[in-house]
């Protein structure tokens, strides 16, 4: 059991270090596809601009409280970074403290540009939404323009960010929060110099911050574009024209056969519910870490 707990202590320490190599390359190597994303969701944009749809736009910008966390938990997590290298700098060299705040800035910056990213892709399919019950919208142009963010949205998710989300922005959260309560905090080593826990406490509030907004993102993003199904059924209840009803027909059938799942890399789904099932596997073994240290 020793050993056990050994090699998934010393896996979350090498998580968090090679977590942040594979974040930066994969962002690099995926610089230009992301921008051909960027490009296809900006010309989105400007097609909802013309189609006058500028006063809904104007009125529910993106989801402003989680832009809002955003920018205050990546001031948090800078702040912190410099403050911890204040007071453990007789530790470090000048060069390794400039590595670790260069590699620690760049994942923060590269996670939280994902999460604004699938804000904005979240809020383009709720302009979309909108406008289709409206008889007087072309439903085939908001047809198009829906399944082109939707595959924007693939992109980012499976080749894009994919592995990023599940090495980075999952896995070594949810390892430095296993670290941070375990040794940290409820078995604290004596060369730990933090004798209040405050930089253990703020560590694990940052990271549990940066997982459930990841979490609630990808939920509410899901909720949205199978939002789609509804709509339709609305313009359909009130569309009198036979041709448009069959177009709506065969977009519901296309609907029912594709419901929509918010997977990174096609693999891990990004739901409220899988994040208490990784809460509970995760509380578990803490459990199960402590008895084991208690009766020792």
């Amino acid at each position: 059991m020793k050993e056990i707990t050994s090699l998934i202590y010393l896996s979350c320490y090498e998580l968090n270090f090679i977590g942040k190599f594979i974040c930066q390359i994969w962002r690099v190597f995926f610089d230009n596809p992301l921008s051909m994303v960027l490009t296809k969701l900006e010309t989105i944009h400007e097609k909802l601009i013309r189609l006058n749809v500028g006063g809904l736009m104007k009125k529910k910008n993106m989801n402003w409280i989680s832009n809002v966390i955003i920018i205050v938990n990546f001031m948090v997590v800078i702040i912190i970074f410099i403050i911890w290298l204040i007071f453990h700098k007789n530790s470090f060299e000048i060069n390794e403290m400039v590595i670790i705040m260069v590699l620690n800035t760049c994942k923060c910056v590269v996670s939280y540009e994902y999460i604004l990213l699938i804000s904005y892709i979240k809020w383009l399919v709720y302009i979309i939404n909108e406008q289709i019950p409206e008889r007087r919208s072309c439903l085939s142009t908001y047809r198009d323009m829906y399944l082109e963010v939707i595959e924007c949205l693939h992109q980012v998710n499976k080749s894009i960010y994919g592995v990023p989300a599940i090495a980075v922005f999952i896995a070594v959260n949810v390892a430095d929060i296993i670290r941070i309560i375990y040794s940290d905090i409820l078995f604290p080593r004596n060369y730990c110099i933090d004798p209040f826990f405050v930089f253990s406490f703020m560590f694990l509030l940052t990271r549990i911050v940066n997982i459930l907004t990841l979490y609630m993102i990808g939920d509410s993003t899901e909720k949205e574009v199978n939002r789609m199904s509804l709509v339709l059924h609305q313009r359909f209840v009130i569309e009198r024209n036979p041709r448009i009803k069959r177009q709506i027909k065969f977009f519901l059938l296309r609907r029912l056969h594709e419901h929509y799942h918010f997977k990174v890399y096609g693999m891990c789904h990004i739901k409220i519910s899988q994040l208490f099932s990784l809460s509970s596997k995760a509380i578990g073994f803490l459990v199960i870490q402590i008895l084991f240290k208690l009766n020792k």
